[in-house]
């Protein structure tokens, strides 16, 4: 819906919608009792004055007047009734619904039953089947995978082969496709059954216990399905591939499984008629599962017969299939998923005669979502006959390996009178852009809201190998020149609210602890913290053994005595412990090759190192065994690090690693301080590697950080060393902490993508692939001419938003690389390297100016120092005389961090707020490599590519249950290949053949309250009008809910821009007029009033509000320092809905 549609819909009073609605429920002529029997009335009096004059109400002529008025009401009323059930529109009954749908060529949707792939985790068979070593496996559980048994493979092979015929052995299936990337094989079991092979079991989801069947698994057209349920066939499983190595979960042997039972109903036609329709009453008959068979004269299934869809240009008479297949039928829904089968007119296709079953599956039709965790241990026994004939019985347990979510209810009413004039539009195709729009919606219920986009037309030939440039589909790796990397510090903030005990102890663990985790406040922590030099301890290191990436053995002192550690030492070595990083240097007149495992190479005689030598290296500490100083007895050393160190190493520095959890006294203290409604803070001990609160008391939260009086317990409020302040309004609690970020950017030359919700793996080596920059060596060091000796690799983060919230493809957030993910980085020392800013530290400064966008948002970017002359220094007693400089000269002072501008003419300087400065670097020549996700391939023989974005009911009420708290985890998208699996095969039936429909997930992107991103939370004030009385409570809950219907689903599409100006009008309006003023304050102290009027989402976002009544400030009057505005503000409410004004004073 564009912005005009949303205005219109919650705005504009005079819509042509709802002045037709007007008109459409207007009362012109009333069948009511009271109208009738004064009807009757005045016309007794007009016509028989004489002949009729008794109106007292007991008179017996006034009694059937009454009698007559009350039957003329219920008619009008049930002809009312019934003229209503006739339009689509208006309709009420589900049978006049159908029927009106049908009428549009809709067949709407019956429940769709949950199903997926169960991977076969185990076999056992009853039969002597030998491996390679004579190893009978009779009775032998073989796991497939199992690290334990090296000959899992042959073992697991050969029980299947003792149960597959000799014609159908492992290598040589029934059927071979490719199954969305992954060659997929069909095998069929010798069994033995008479009946249909359906294995049934029973699981508990949502503590509710639900029926499933494993059911005999084929491949069609590319797609994955139940085969049509035969008695005595053979049950069919699948093989797949991958290509991932045997620990992929889509890699194995699979069995198709189905929720619900299965069930048949035979019936006989004896006379034939046109369009013959045969009801079937049971109820909840899913949506797909229905087969028809002709009978044979033993009662015998003979021939199944095909089923075509029941929407126009497919039909029983109209169809797409071959003219030779003339035994076809389609399928009506029915009220409570009933079905009736609809056969042809003899004309276009065979009429019925004879006898005829028709199998059919009922299921729960109901919304479930089955996890992994939920299906372990299936277990079933299939019967089959051995190579000599023998009875057997193959014992297979199943495992699912991914979340199955596709199971869906039956098509609402609601849904039903949307979607069927859509699909009459579309003609059940999609060739416009506007089918693409409307189309997918007809697909399933499932689907609530879709846009499509046509990105390109390409026309390339299908064996060229498709490169996406802007790097979402296909890996990239560029170079640029100009590179720009700094930092900044900030303060976010987030907020919790609390009744119980619980609720902080909730707070704990989903809030405080995952900003102990946050990178940026790693980050802060690597930056600002003073670590231990061990540098004048003399401390060397003695390598014992090494394997791949890593080293084990001990420290040694001058004196050569092997050194203890940890907590066996009273020095700083006690902080040379598991997970702490330790720097070494190589001893004097010596380097690192990191080419050949670290080894020391003497420094040539020229003095210059080559490339791939350094002087220092990080590692992390794997374990310390007891005090660090005895050998282990198998060779290996007591100390193990996960990277070669050589020999003869200097130990010079150790950085603890900060801890992630707080211990449970730590805990216990915040909810003390919390429920006695404290201010306090958190600081990092490094000497005991633990979490430590700060009273009230004790803190100091007006200084810049510092460690000097940490742990102070004076009472003198002198400890400035917390990361994390807890401050409290008396209502809830806001947590203010300190973090920083780096920031890459390149002004010209690279566009940065990167996703950070889509996780690239590496199934061979169980890593995650990074998308990374590297700072190359062909850069020369701070203040010098010498080239450095390595490359710097950065590790991609996270997008990099401005402050309309759109991604600013120039710029990327980095960090400090993780090798191995383990939380620890790999160098926290590349930005010193890179920059030096304690070196000449007026020159280590880059610059952003402010720009103001066309639609009036400011956001600041980088300008080079070249062009712009900005003079930096240390002071501003440093400036000197101005008349030797410029006019409109630019100052920077790094101690005041105030930019001024000269105005030459009047001799005087103005402080400008139009520039910002950052510790950094520019001119940077890099390499950016992204990484995408091998099997995200696009075909380029298509005309088309179609992104098509979708929004899922399962995802929408997942979120919603997350935003009022019912669950704790935020809800993921579906992945791209699970909106595939669930809707391509019926998308790809009505999209055009030229096109290639791209899915991809839609998200919500949450606005206010504590569970969005800190930069989108705030707070709304409002002021009450002072003549009313009203209740606070009240009024809170009223914007509140207009608030939510603002938001709701329908007013908004994908990659809107939100303007509060449209919110407060509609606010103003619903509670006109109670309110006078409603504006929105940013929470977090780096915004000001107006960072948040405008808002703009992605185009695979959509907006929803995290708005509650803890969010909302009721004030007596605006204020400058309420609103955090700037200069002068002006409010005015003269005009209705207008709420403030602010205006920036001249000066």
């Amino acid at each position: 819906m564009s912005s005009t549609d949303r205005q219109n819909r919650l705005l504009v009073a005079e819509d042509w919608k709802r002045i037709y609605q007007s008109y459409r429920n207007a009362d012109f002529k009333s069948y009511d009792f009271d109208n009738l029997r004064r009807t009757m009335i005045n016309y007794l009096r007009q016509n028989y004055p004489e002949d009729f004059n008794d109106y007292i109400e007991s008179s017996e002529y006034l009694a059937l007047i009454d009698l007559i008025a009350f039957l003329g009401q219920n008619f009008a009323f049930r002809n009312d009734l019934n003229a209503r059930e006739n339009f689509l529109e208006l309709a009420e009954r589900r049978e006049s619904v159908l029927r009106l749908a049908r009428m549009l060529s809709y067949n709407p949707k019956r429940n769709q039953a949950a199903n997926g792939l169960l991977k076969i985790e185990s076999v056992q068979t009853s039969e002597e089947v030998r491996d390679s070593n004579n190893l009978n496996l009779a009775k032998q559980t073989v796991i497939w995978n199992d690290p334990s048994n090296s000959n899992w493979y042959e073992q697991f092979i050969k029980i299947m082969n003792s149960a597959l015929p000799v014609n159908n052995t492992f290598g040589r299936p029934i059927k071979s496709e490719t199954v969305n990337g992954v060659p997929t094989q069909q095998y069929r079991f010798s069994s033995s059954n008479s009946d249909i092979p359906v294995f049934s079991f029973n699981k508990a989801i949502d503590g509710i216990t639900n029926r499933f069947e494993i059911v005999s698994t084929d491949i069609v057209n590319s797609n994955i399905e139940e085969e049509a349920p035969f008695p005595g066939n053979n049950f069919a499983f699948l093989y797949r591939d991958d290509g991932r190595g045997s620990a992929s979960s889509n890699s194995g042997f699979f069995c198709h499984f189905r929720q619900g039972t299965l069930d048949q109903g035979a019936f006989t036609v004896n006379n034939p008629s046109t369009n013959q329709v045969v009801a079937i009453d049971a109820t909840n008959i899913n949506n797909s599962d229905i087969w028809l068979y002709k009978l044979d004269n033993y009662g015998n299934e003979e021939e199944l017969w095909s089923k075509v869809d029941a929407v126009e240009g497919n039909n029983v008479i109209y169809n797409s299939l071959s003219k030779s297949i003339r035994n076809i039928y389609s399928v009506l829904t029915r009220a409570n998923d009933r079905v009736s089968l609809i056969f042809s007119d003899g004309v276009f296709g065979t009429l019925p005669q004879g006898q005829f079953r028709a199998y059919y599956r009922t299921s729960k039709n109901r919304r479930i979502v089955i996890n992994p965790g939920d299906m372990r241990g299936v277990s079933v026994r299939v019967p089959y006959l051995s190579k000599t004939g023998k009875q057997e019985t193959l014992t297979i347990v199943y495992q699912l390996k991914y979340t199955v979510d596709n199971s869906t209810v039956s098509e609402t009413n609601a849904s039903i009178k949307a979607n069927a004039p859509a699909t009459y539009y579309t003609q059940n195709r999609m060739i416009t852009a506007e089918d693409y729009q409307i189309g997918p919606l007809g697909v399933s219920q499932e689907i609530i809201k879709a846009k499509s986009v046509n990105r390109i037309a390409s026309g390339i030939s299908r064996y060229l190998d498709l490169k996406d440039a802007t790097g979402k589909y296909s890996k990239t790796n560029l170079f640029g020149i100009d590179g720009i990397v700094y930092k900044e510090f900030l303060t976010p903030k987030q907020t919790f609210s609390f009744t119980t005990r619980t609720d902080v102890e909730g707070a704990i663990v989903n809030t405080i602890e995952p900003i102990l985790n946050d990178r940026k406040i790693k980050n802060y922590y690597l930056n600002t913290f003073p670590f231990f030099l061990l540098g004048d301890l003399n401390i060397s290191w003695n390598n014992l053994t090494t394997d791949t990436n890593q080293s084990t053995g001990y420290f040694t002192n001058a004196n050569n005595l092997r050194t203890e550690l940890g907590a066996f030492t009273a020095s700083t070595l006690k902080l040379v412990k598991s997970d702490s990083l330790v720097k070494f240097e190589a001893p004097t007149g010596k380097y690192f090759n990191t080419k050949n495992n670290n080894a020391l190479v003497s420094i040539p005689s020229s003095g210059v190192i080559p490339l791939n030598g350094v002087t220092y290296k990080w590692t992390k500490v794997i374990s310390v065994v007891d005090n660090g100083t005895v050998t282990n007895a198998d060779g290996t050393g007591p100390v193990i690090f996960n990277d070669i160190i050589p020999s003869t190493s200097k130990l010079i520095e150790v950085r603890p690693r900060l801890a992630i959890s707080l211990q449970d006294q730590v805990k216990t203290q915040i909810i003390d301080q919390t429920f006695a409604y404290k201010t306090f803070g958190l600081r990092f001990d490094t000497n005991i590697g633990e979490w430590r609160v700060i009273t009230n008391n004790n803190l100091d939260i007006s200084s810049n950080f510092s460690i000097g009086k940490t742990g102070d317990n004076t009472s003198q409020q002198l400890d400035a060393s917390w990361l994390l302040l807890f401050e409290t309004n008396g209502d809830k609690y806001t947590i203010t902490y300190r973090a920083s970020r780096y920031v890459f950017e390149s002004d010209d030359e690279i566009r940065f993508y990167y996703d950070s919700s889509d996780k690239i793996y590496n199934n061979q080596t169980g890593k995650v692939i990074k998308d990374k920059i590297s700072v190359l060596s062909i850069n020369t060091k701070p203040d010098s001419t010498a080239s450095f000796t390595e490359d710097f690799e950065w590790e991609v983060v996270e997008e990099y938003r401005d402050a309309e919230g759109y991604v600013n493809s120039k710029k990327i957030q980095v960090s400090f690389f993780d090798e191995d993910d383990d939380g620890i980085v790999d160098d926290p020392q590349i930005f010193e390297e890179i920059v030096d800013e304690a070196s000449a530290p007026t020159t280590k400064y880059v610059f952003l100016q402010k720009r103001t966008a066309t639609d009036g948002v400011e956001d600041f970017n980088y300008v080079p120092q070249a062009t712009h002359n900005i003079i930096t220094l240390s002071t501003k007693d440093n400036i000197g005389a101005l008349s030797q400089y410029n006019d409109a000269q630019v100052f920077y002072y790094i101690a005041e961090d105030i930019f001024e501008v000269l105005n030459k003419n009047a001799g005087t300087l103005t402080i400008t707020q139009d520039y910002k400065a950052r510790i950094g670097r520019d001119n940077l020549k890099f390499q950016y490599i992204h990484a995408a996700d091998a099997s995200a391939r696009i075909d380029p023989s298509v005309s088309n590519i179609i992104d098509t974005y979708l929004l899922t009911r399962s995802y929408d009420t997942s979120y919603r249950q997350y935003l009022v708290g019912t669950t704790a985890t935020m809800p993921l998208a579906p992945s791209s290949d699970q909106l595939y699996s669930n809707y391509g095969a019926e998308i790809n039936k009505i999209k055009s053949l030229s096109d290639e429909v791209i899915y991809h997930p839609v998200k919500y992107k949450i606005l206010f309250g504590d569970k969005a991103e800190t930069d989108l939370q705030a707070k709304f004030k409002i002021v009450k009008n002072p003549d009313l009385v009203l209740n606070n409570n009240d009024v809170k809950s009223r914007v509140i809910s207009a608030i939510n219907e603002f938001f709701a689903l329908e007013n908004w599409e994908f990659g809107e821009t939100f303007y509060f100006s449209e919110l407060s009008a509609y606010v103003m309006q619903q509670l006109a007029p109670d309110l006078v003023t409603f504006v929105v304050v940013p929470n977090q102290s780096t915004q000001s009033f107006g960072s948040l009027f405008e808002v703009k989402a992605e185009v695979d976002q959509i907006f929803i509000s995290g708005a509650t009544v803890d969010d909302i400030d009721i004030i007596d009057a605006v204020t400058a320092s309420r609103l955090k505005a700037t200069n002068a503000v002006v409010t005015s409410t003269a005009s209705s809905n207008v709420g403030i004004q602010s205006i920036r004073s001249s000066n």
